[in-house]
């Protein structure tokens, strides 16, 4: 009987983790293409504007895998992802227009968004694994490596903004 309790508990513990990502990737969807109108780099303006169709992939993903279990999409909600939203919004507002500075914060925020995400993918693909789910498993993986993919590309785009605001700093 215990065994049979533990699994209940981590499977609401999963579906938890499915309907907080789901409100999350919604939320963060349209925060993305507003910081990419706010960027002032063309490399960060693509890469956050374009992240909405991946985004849009993964929101099918989750529920399709939420449909497996005959649990409707857009249960949850985050208030984690409510306060890096008010973050982004309140960023905008704050920091010049056509900086390299403004960029550098979006920079900055996006990862801290894209490390939350990544987490808890991971956190869901090794839930699913253990409860052996094999194909929820492998659509999250697809939503997990797609996270890891932006996460590196805006890293490796980083210096072309970055630099900038440093030199109108006066740090260079």
């Amino acid at each position: 009987m215990t065994d049979t309790m533990s699994r209940i508990g981590l499977h609401d513990f999963f579906i938890d983790g499915l309907e907080e990502i789901y409100d999350a990737e919604k939320r963060f969807m349209k925060c993305f293409a507003a910081l990419g109108l706010a960027a002032v780099s063309k490399e960060l303006q693509h890469a956050l504007i374009s992240h909405g169709a991946v985004t849009e992939k993964h929101l099918g993903h989750l529920e399709a895998i939420m449909g497996r279990f005959h649990h409707q999409a857009g249960a949850g909600t985050c208030l984690l992802v409510e306060n890096l939203t008010d973050k982004a919004s309140g960023m905008i507002r704050k920091i010049e227009t056509g900086t390299a500075l403004r960029d550098v914060a979006i920079f900055c925020l996006v990862k801290v968004i894209q490390h939350y995400k990544i987490a808890i993918y991971s956190s869901l693909v090794s839930l699913s694994a253990e409860m052996k789910h094999s194909k929820v498993t492998v659509l999250l993986e697809e939503c997990l490596s797609d996270e890891k993919d932006i996460e590196e590309y805006l890293t490796k785009i980083a210096s072309g903004f970055i630099g900038p605001a440093a030199k109108e700093a006066g740090l260079k």
